[in-house]
């Protein structure tokens, strides 16, 4: 067996030959070295060696395999350097310095295992290398008990020597590597061994695993786990302190239309552009975390008062104002933001997030883009929302929905074309609620389209019945929201409802707000098509508190404009509002289209309007939104405006 020994405080090493291999089993015949029987033997160069007679060796120490070409073939004829077949039993003074267990050891598995193995004494001397050891850790001879990975192993040592455990592991840094050193006490020879991975990938691979497990992967912010584990911490310090520390919960105002207009993509750079600029409002200590989607939380610790915390939020909302622009568009962004207080909004993680989502909706109520303390009023109000919320999702089952009336009329005539259907909810609790109250909340919980349905449905059906005493020439005006009319099947299930009611199209008007008809301008446009294919009349309403674009409108497939009351209450003093109308009606006439005027209240306004040309009108002038009953008894009376229609001048000159 050939072996491999470092020399101590040396990096070179000199090769032993054994007679016997690893189980200490020697050979049948011995090796014979320059003629002289060995057990061991530590070479030298030309040193002569016999293994049999048919099997010799000799041991050159060349610098280039070049050498080996000039070398003559070793003559081994003569084995003996006497000359004769006896042994000489040369003694071998090198073997003193090797002891059988040092032997031992440098025959066994750490000369040949590729991570290093160090051993020192209790003295803190050297006593073992492994080659692995020595190309790792060239310095360690010369640094000996200061060199990182022997430091501190004396110490360590004590409670093993004591018997207290067997071993210790640790960690140590050396050269930008990161090692575990498994620390062994050898009781029986006072050695301690150590044995060395290097575990620097290990290291990396788990930083990066748990970096993605505590960051956001967009923006690289940090998470929810990272913010739970972050807030645990600080308010436990804080409880000890007496620290104030200030939860801001932010919410992007209308990203989703960003998405769904540009697409995630540009979505996604935007957020990774918004999170650049709120790092910027940061101090030091403080965090700003991604909690989902658009939503982010910004902890502010050892601030003095909760005006502090509002003063940031501001600052934040400023830090959004100017816009983003991508790829040519200009896209401005506004925030909503809510803010708890520790301990006097919560003293736990979940109640401060809760508080502070409660106040940023809260802020997004007030119109968004502002900031919000919360106040315990708020909860209540979000609880008596959640009530409201669950009630209507059961207003249809338990029959609580109804419908009220409101005349559309023709002046110029003098008659009633038409019904607007205007749903009322009959709370068990609180009365009937106008739609105000819960049409916001239907469409934020999703109900508004089978609300819508049942309206439609419901507002057809009696309408037939109103056919059948005579009235089947009234028109059924309905309100259509934005999320029903973005239903893939909103054209089918419409007519599929009209079929079975055998309701005649030509009777119902749709009415739609410019920002419902903008939505996706083509698309409703492809829509709209099909609505008045089936003879379905279609109205603008609300016109001109919108955003259209005229050469959209002139696409659109309507029927009719109404004019938004805003523009109709101070007609009669504001000149301002009379050029609107009269440009509203104006435009209707030329795209050979009907205004209709709502919320006409006197009959100064309804003068005025006749002069402007426009004759179709609705308002509490002519009635009040009203039950069925009731309307039913005024059409039976005649005309529920008569008293009205007897006071129009039809030579009313123009405006």
């Amino acid at each position: 067996m050939l072996l491999r020994v470092p020399m101590p405080n040396l990096t070179q090493h000199l090769f032993r030959i054994i007679d016997g291999n690893l189980q200490g089993k020697r050979s049948t015949n011995g090796i014979l070295i320059n003629g002289v029987r060995k057990f061991s033997h530590i070479l030298s160069h030309n040193d002569q060696i016999v293994f049999s007679r048919d099997t010799r060796a000799v041991y050159l120490m060349v610098t280039d395999p070049q050498e080996l070409s000039n070398k003559n073939p070793p003559n081994f004829n003569n084995p003996s350097k006497s000359g004769q077949d006896t042994v000489l039993v040369v003694p071998d003074t090198d073997m003193a310095a090797y002891n059988e267990e040092i032997l031992a050891r440098l025959a066994s598995i750490p000369e040949l295992n590729p991570n290093p193995i160090i051993e020192i004494n209790l003295s803190g001397t050297i006593t073992y290398l492994n080659p692995a050891a020595m190309r790792q850790f060239p310095d360690l001879y010369r640094l000996g008990i200061h060199h990182p990975v022997l430091d501190g192993l004396l110490v360590g040592v004590e409670d093993m020597s004591q018997g207290k455990k067997e071993f210790f592991v640790r960690e140590v840094e050396w050269e930008n590597r990161v090692f575990e050193q498994f620390v062994h006490y050898i009781a029986s020879s006072d050695l301690i061994r150590s044995y060395i991975a290097d575990i620097t990938e290990r290291k990396r691979s788990q930083q990066i695993i748990q970096y993605q497990a505590s960051h956001d992967a967009l923006t690289g912010l940090p998470n929810r786990t990272y913010l739970n584990d972050y807030l645990a911490m600080a308010l436990a310090q804080a409880k000890r302190s007496g620290e104030m520390i200030a939860v801001l919960f932010f919410d992007l105002d209308r990203f989703k239309l960003i998405n769904d207009s540009l697409g995630h993509s540009t979505g996604d750079q935007l957020l990774r552009e918004i999170c650049d600029r709120l790092k910027l409002k940061l101090r030091q200590g403080d965090l700003l975390a991604r909690w989902g989607g658009d939503e982010f939380i910004m902890v502010l610790r050892q601030i003095k008062a909760p005006e502090q915390a509002v003063k940031t939020a501001q600052r934040v909302i400023q830090i959004l104002e100017p816009a983003f622009v991508f790829e040519g568009h200009e896209l401005h962004v506004s925030v909503s933001v809510g803010i708890s207080i520790f301990p006097s909004d919560g003293d736990d993680i979940d109640t401060l997030i809760k508080n502070a989502d409660t106040a940023m909706y809260r802020a997004k109520e007030n119109g968004r883009g502002n900031c919000q303390l919360y106040k315990p009023k708020m909860h209540e109000n979000t609880f008596q929302k959640l009530s409201l919320e669950n009630r209507l999702r059961k207003a249809i089952e338990h029959n609580e929905l109804a419908l009220y009336y409101q005349p559309i009329v023709n002046t110029n005539i003098n008659k009633i074309l038409g019904v607007e259907a205007l749903l009322r909810w009959q709370h068990p609790t609180f009365g009937m609620l106008p739609p105000s109250q819960f049409i916001p909340l239907a469409e934020e919980a999703g109900l508004i389209v089978p609300i819508g349905y049942w309206l439609i449905r419901t507002a057809c059906h009696r309408s037939l019945e109103w056919e059948q005493l005579g009235w089947g020439n009234l028109r059924l005006a309905i309100n259509l929201s934005l999320r029903q009319f973005q239903q893939a099947d909103f054209v089918d299930n419409l007519a599929g409802i009209l079929q079975e009611l055998k309701f005649d199209p030509s009777r119902l008007e749709l009415e739609l707000t410019e920002s419902v008809v903008m939505e996706n301008v083509d698309e409703s446009i492809a829509k709209l098509k099909k609505l008045r294919d089936l003879g379905i009349g279609l109205s603008v309403d609300d016109f001109g508190t919108g955003y259209s674009s005229l050469s959209y409108l002139k696409k659109l497939p309507i029927h009719n404009l109404k004019i938004d009351r805003s523009f109709i209450t101070d007609i009669t003093q504001s000149i301002n509002d009379q050029a609107i109308a009269i440009s509203i009606i104006t435009l209707a006439k030329n795209l050979g289209l009907s205004a209709i005027a709502e919320g006409v209240e006197t009959k100064e306004q309804m003068h005025l309007l006749r002069s402007m040309g426009c004759y179709l009108m609705q308002g509490f002038l002519f009635g009040r939104p009203m039950p069925e009953a009731q309307l039913v008894q005024q059409l039976q009376s005649g005309n529920c405006f008569a008293e009205i229609a007897t006071q129009i001048d039809s030579s009313v000159a123009p405006y």
